[in-house]
C-alpha cells in the first residue's frame, strides 16, 4: 500500500495478511504463495528453502498472529498479553545471534550481528528482532492500523502529530472521505 521513508521487515511481514481495501471482502494469506515468499526473503536478504514445510508455515503464522495481537492492542491503548510477549520472545530465542568484527581491507572496521542458525528459524528470529527493536526503539504509538476496515493494513505514522488514520491517503484516505460522502447523501435524500 503506502509507501513509507522507514521500512520494517516486521511491518511487512504482519502486511502479508492482504484484504481488498476496496471492499470486496477478497483476503490472501501471503505466506502460503511461495512467489510472495521468495520476493519477501530477497528483498530482505534472508535466506531460507522454499517450498515451506507445513509446520514452518504454521509457525510463521503463529508469529504473525501474536504480533498482530500486540499491534492490536497498542493501537487501542492496551497493554500486550503477556502470553504474547512470551511468544515473541521465544521466536527471538530461535536464532541467537554474535558480534563479528569485520574489516574492508583497511583501517576502516563494523560490527556485523552473525547467527550459526540459518532457514526460517533465523527468518522468524530477524521479523521478531525488527518488531521487538520497533517496538523498544521507535515510538509504540506511531504504529497504526489502517481506519479503512476492508484493509487494516499497519503502517508507521511518520507524521509530526501522529494523526495519520489511513495507512494510503490517496487510496484508502480518497476511498473513505467518498464512502462518508455518500452516506451524508443518502441521509439527505
Amino acid at each position: 500500500m503506502g509507501v513509507a521513508t522507514l521500512e520494517w521487515l516486521c511491518i511487512d511481514f504482519l502486511n502479508s495478511d492482504w484484504r481488498d481495501w476496496r471492499g470486496s471482502g477478497r483476503r490472501e494469506n501471503r505466506l502460503e504463495k511461495e512467489e510472495w515468499l521468495e520476493q519477501f526473503l530477497k528483498y530482505w536478504g534472508l535466506q531460507a528453502p522454499l517450498p515451506i514445510d507445513g509446520k514452518m508455515g504454521k509457525e510463521l503464522l503463529n508469529l504473525r498472529e501474536c504480533m498482530r495481537r500486540m499491534t492490536e492492542s497498542f493501537v487501542r491503548g492496551e497493554t500486550a498479553a503477556p502470553e504474547d510477549l512470551a511468544a515473541l520472545n521465544q521466536a527471538l530465542a530461535l536464532a541467537p545471534a554474535y558480534p563479528r568484527l569485520v574489516s574492508d581491507g583497511g583501517n576502516q572496521f563494523q560490527i556485523e550481528q552473525v547467527s550459526p542458525v540459518q532457514g526460517w528459524e533465523n527468518v522468524m528470529a530477524q521479523i521478531a528482532g525488527s518488531f521487538a527493536h520497533l517496538l523498544a526503539h521507535e515510538e509504540a504509538r506511531r504504529i497504526k492500523i489502517c481506519d479503512n476496515h476492508d484493509c487494516r493494513w499497519v503502517f508507521f505514522d511518520e507524521s509530526r502529530n501522529r494523526v495519520r488514520r489511513w495507512c494510503d491517503d490517496k487510496m484508502c484516505g480518497n476511498l473513505m472521505k467518498v464512502r462518508r460522502f455518500r452516506e451524508r447523501q443518502k441521509e439527505k435524500g
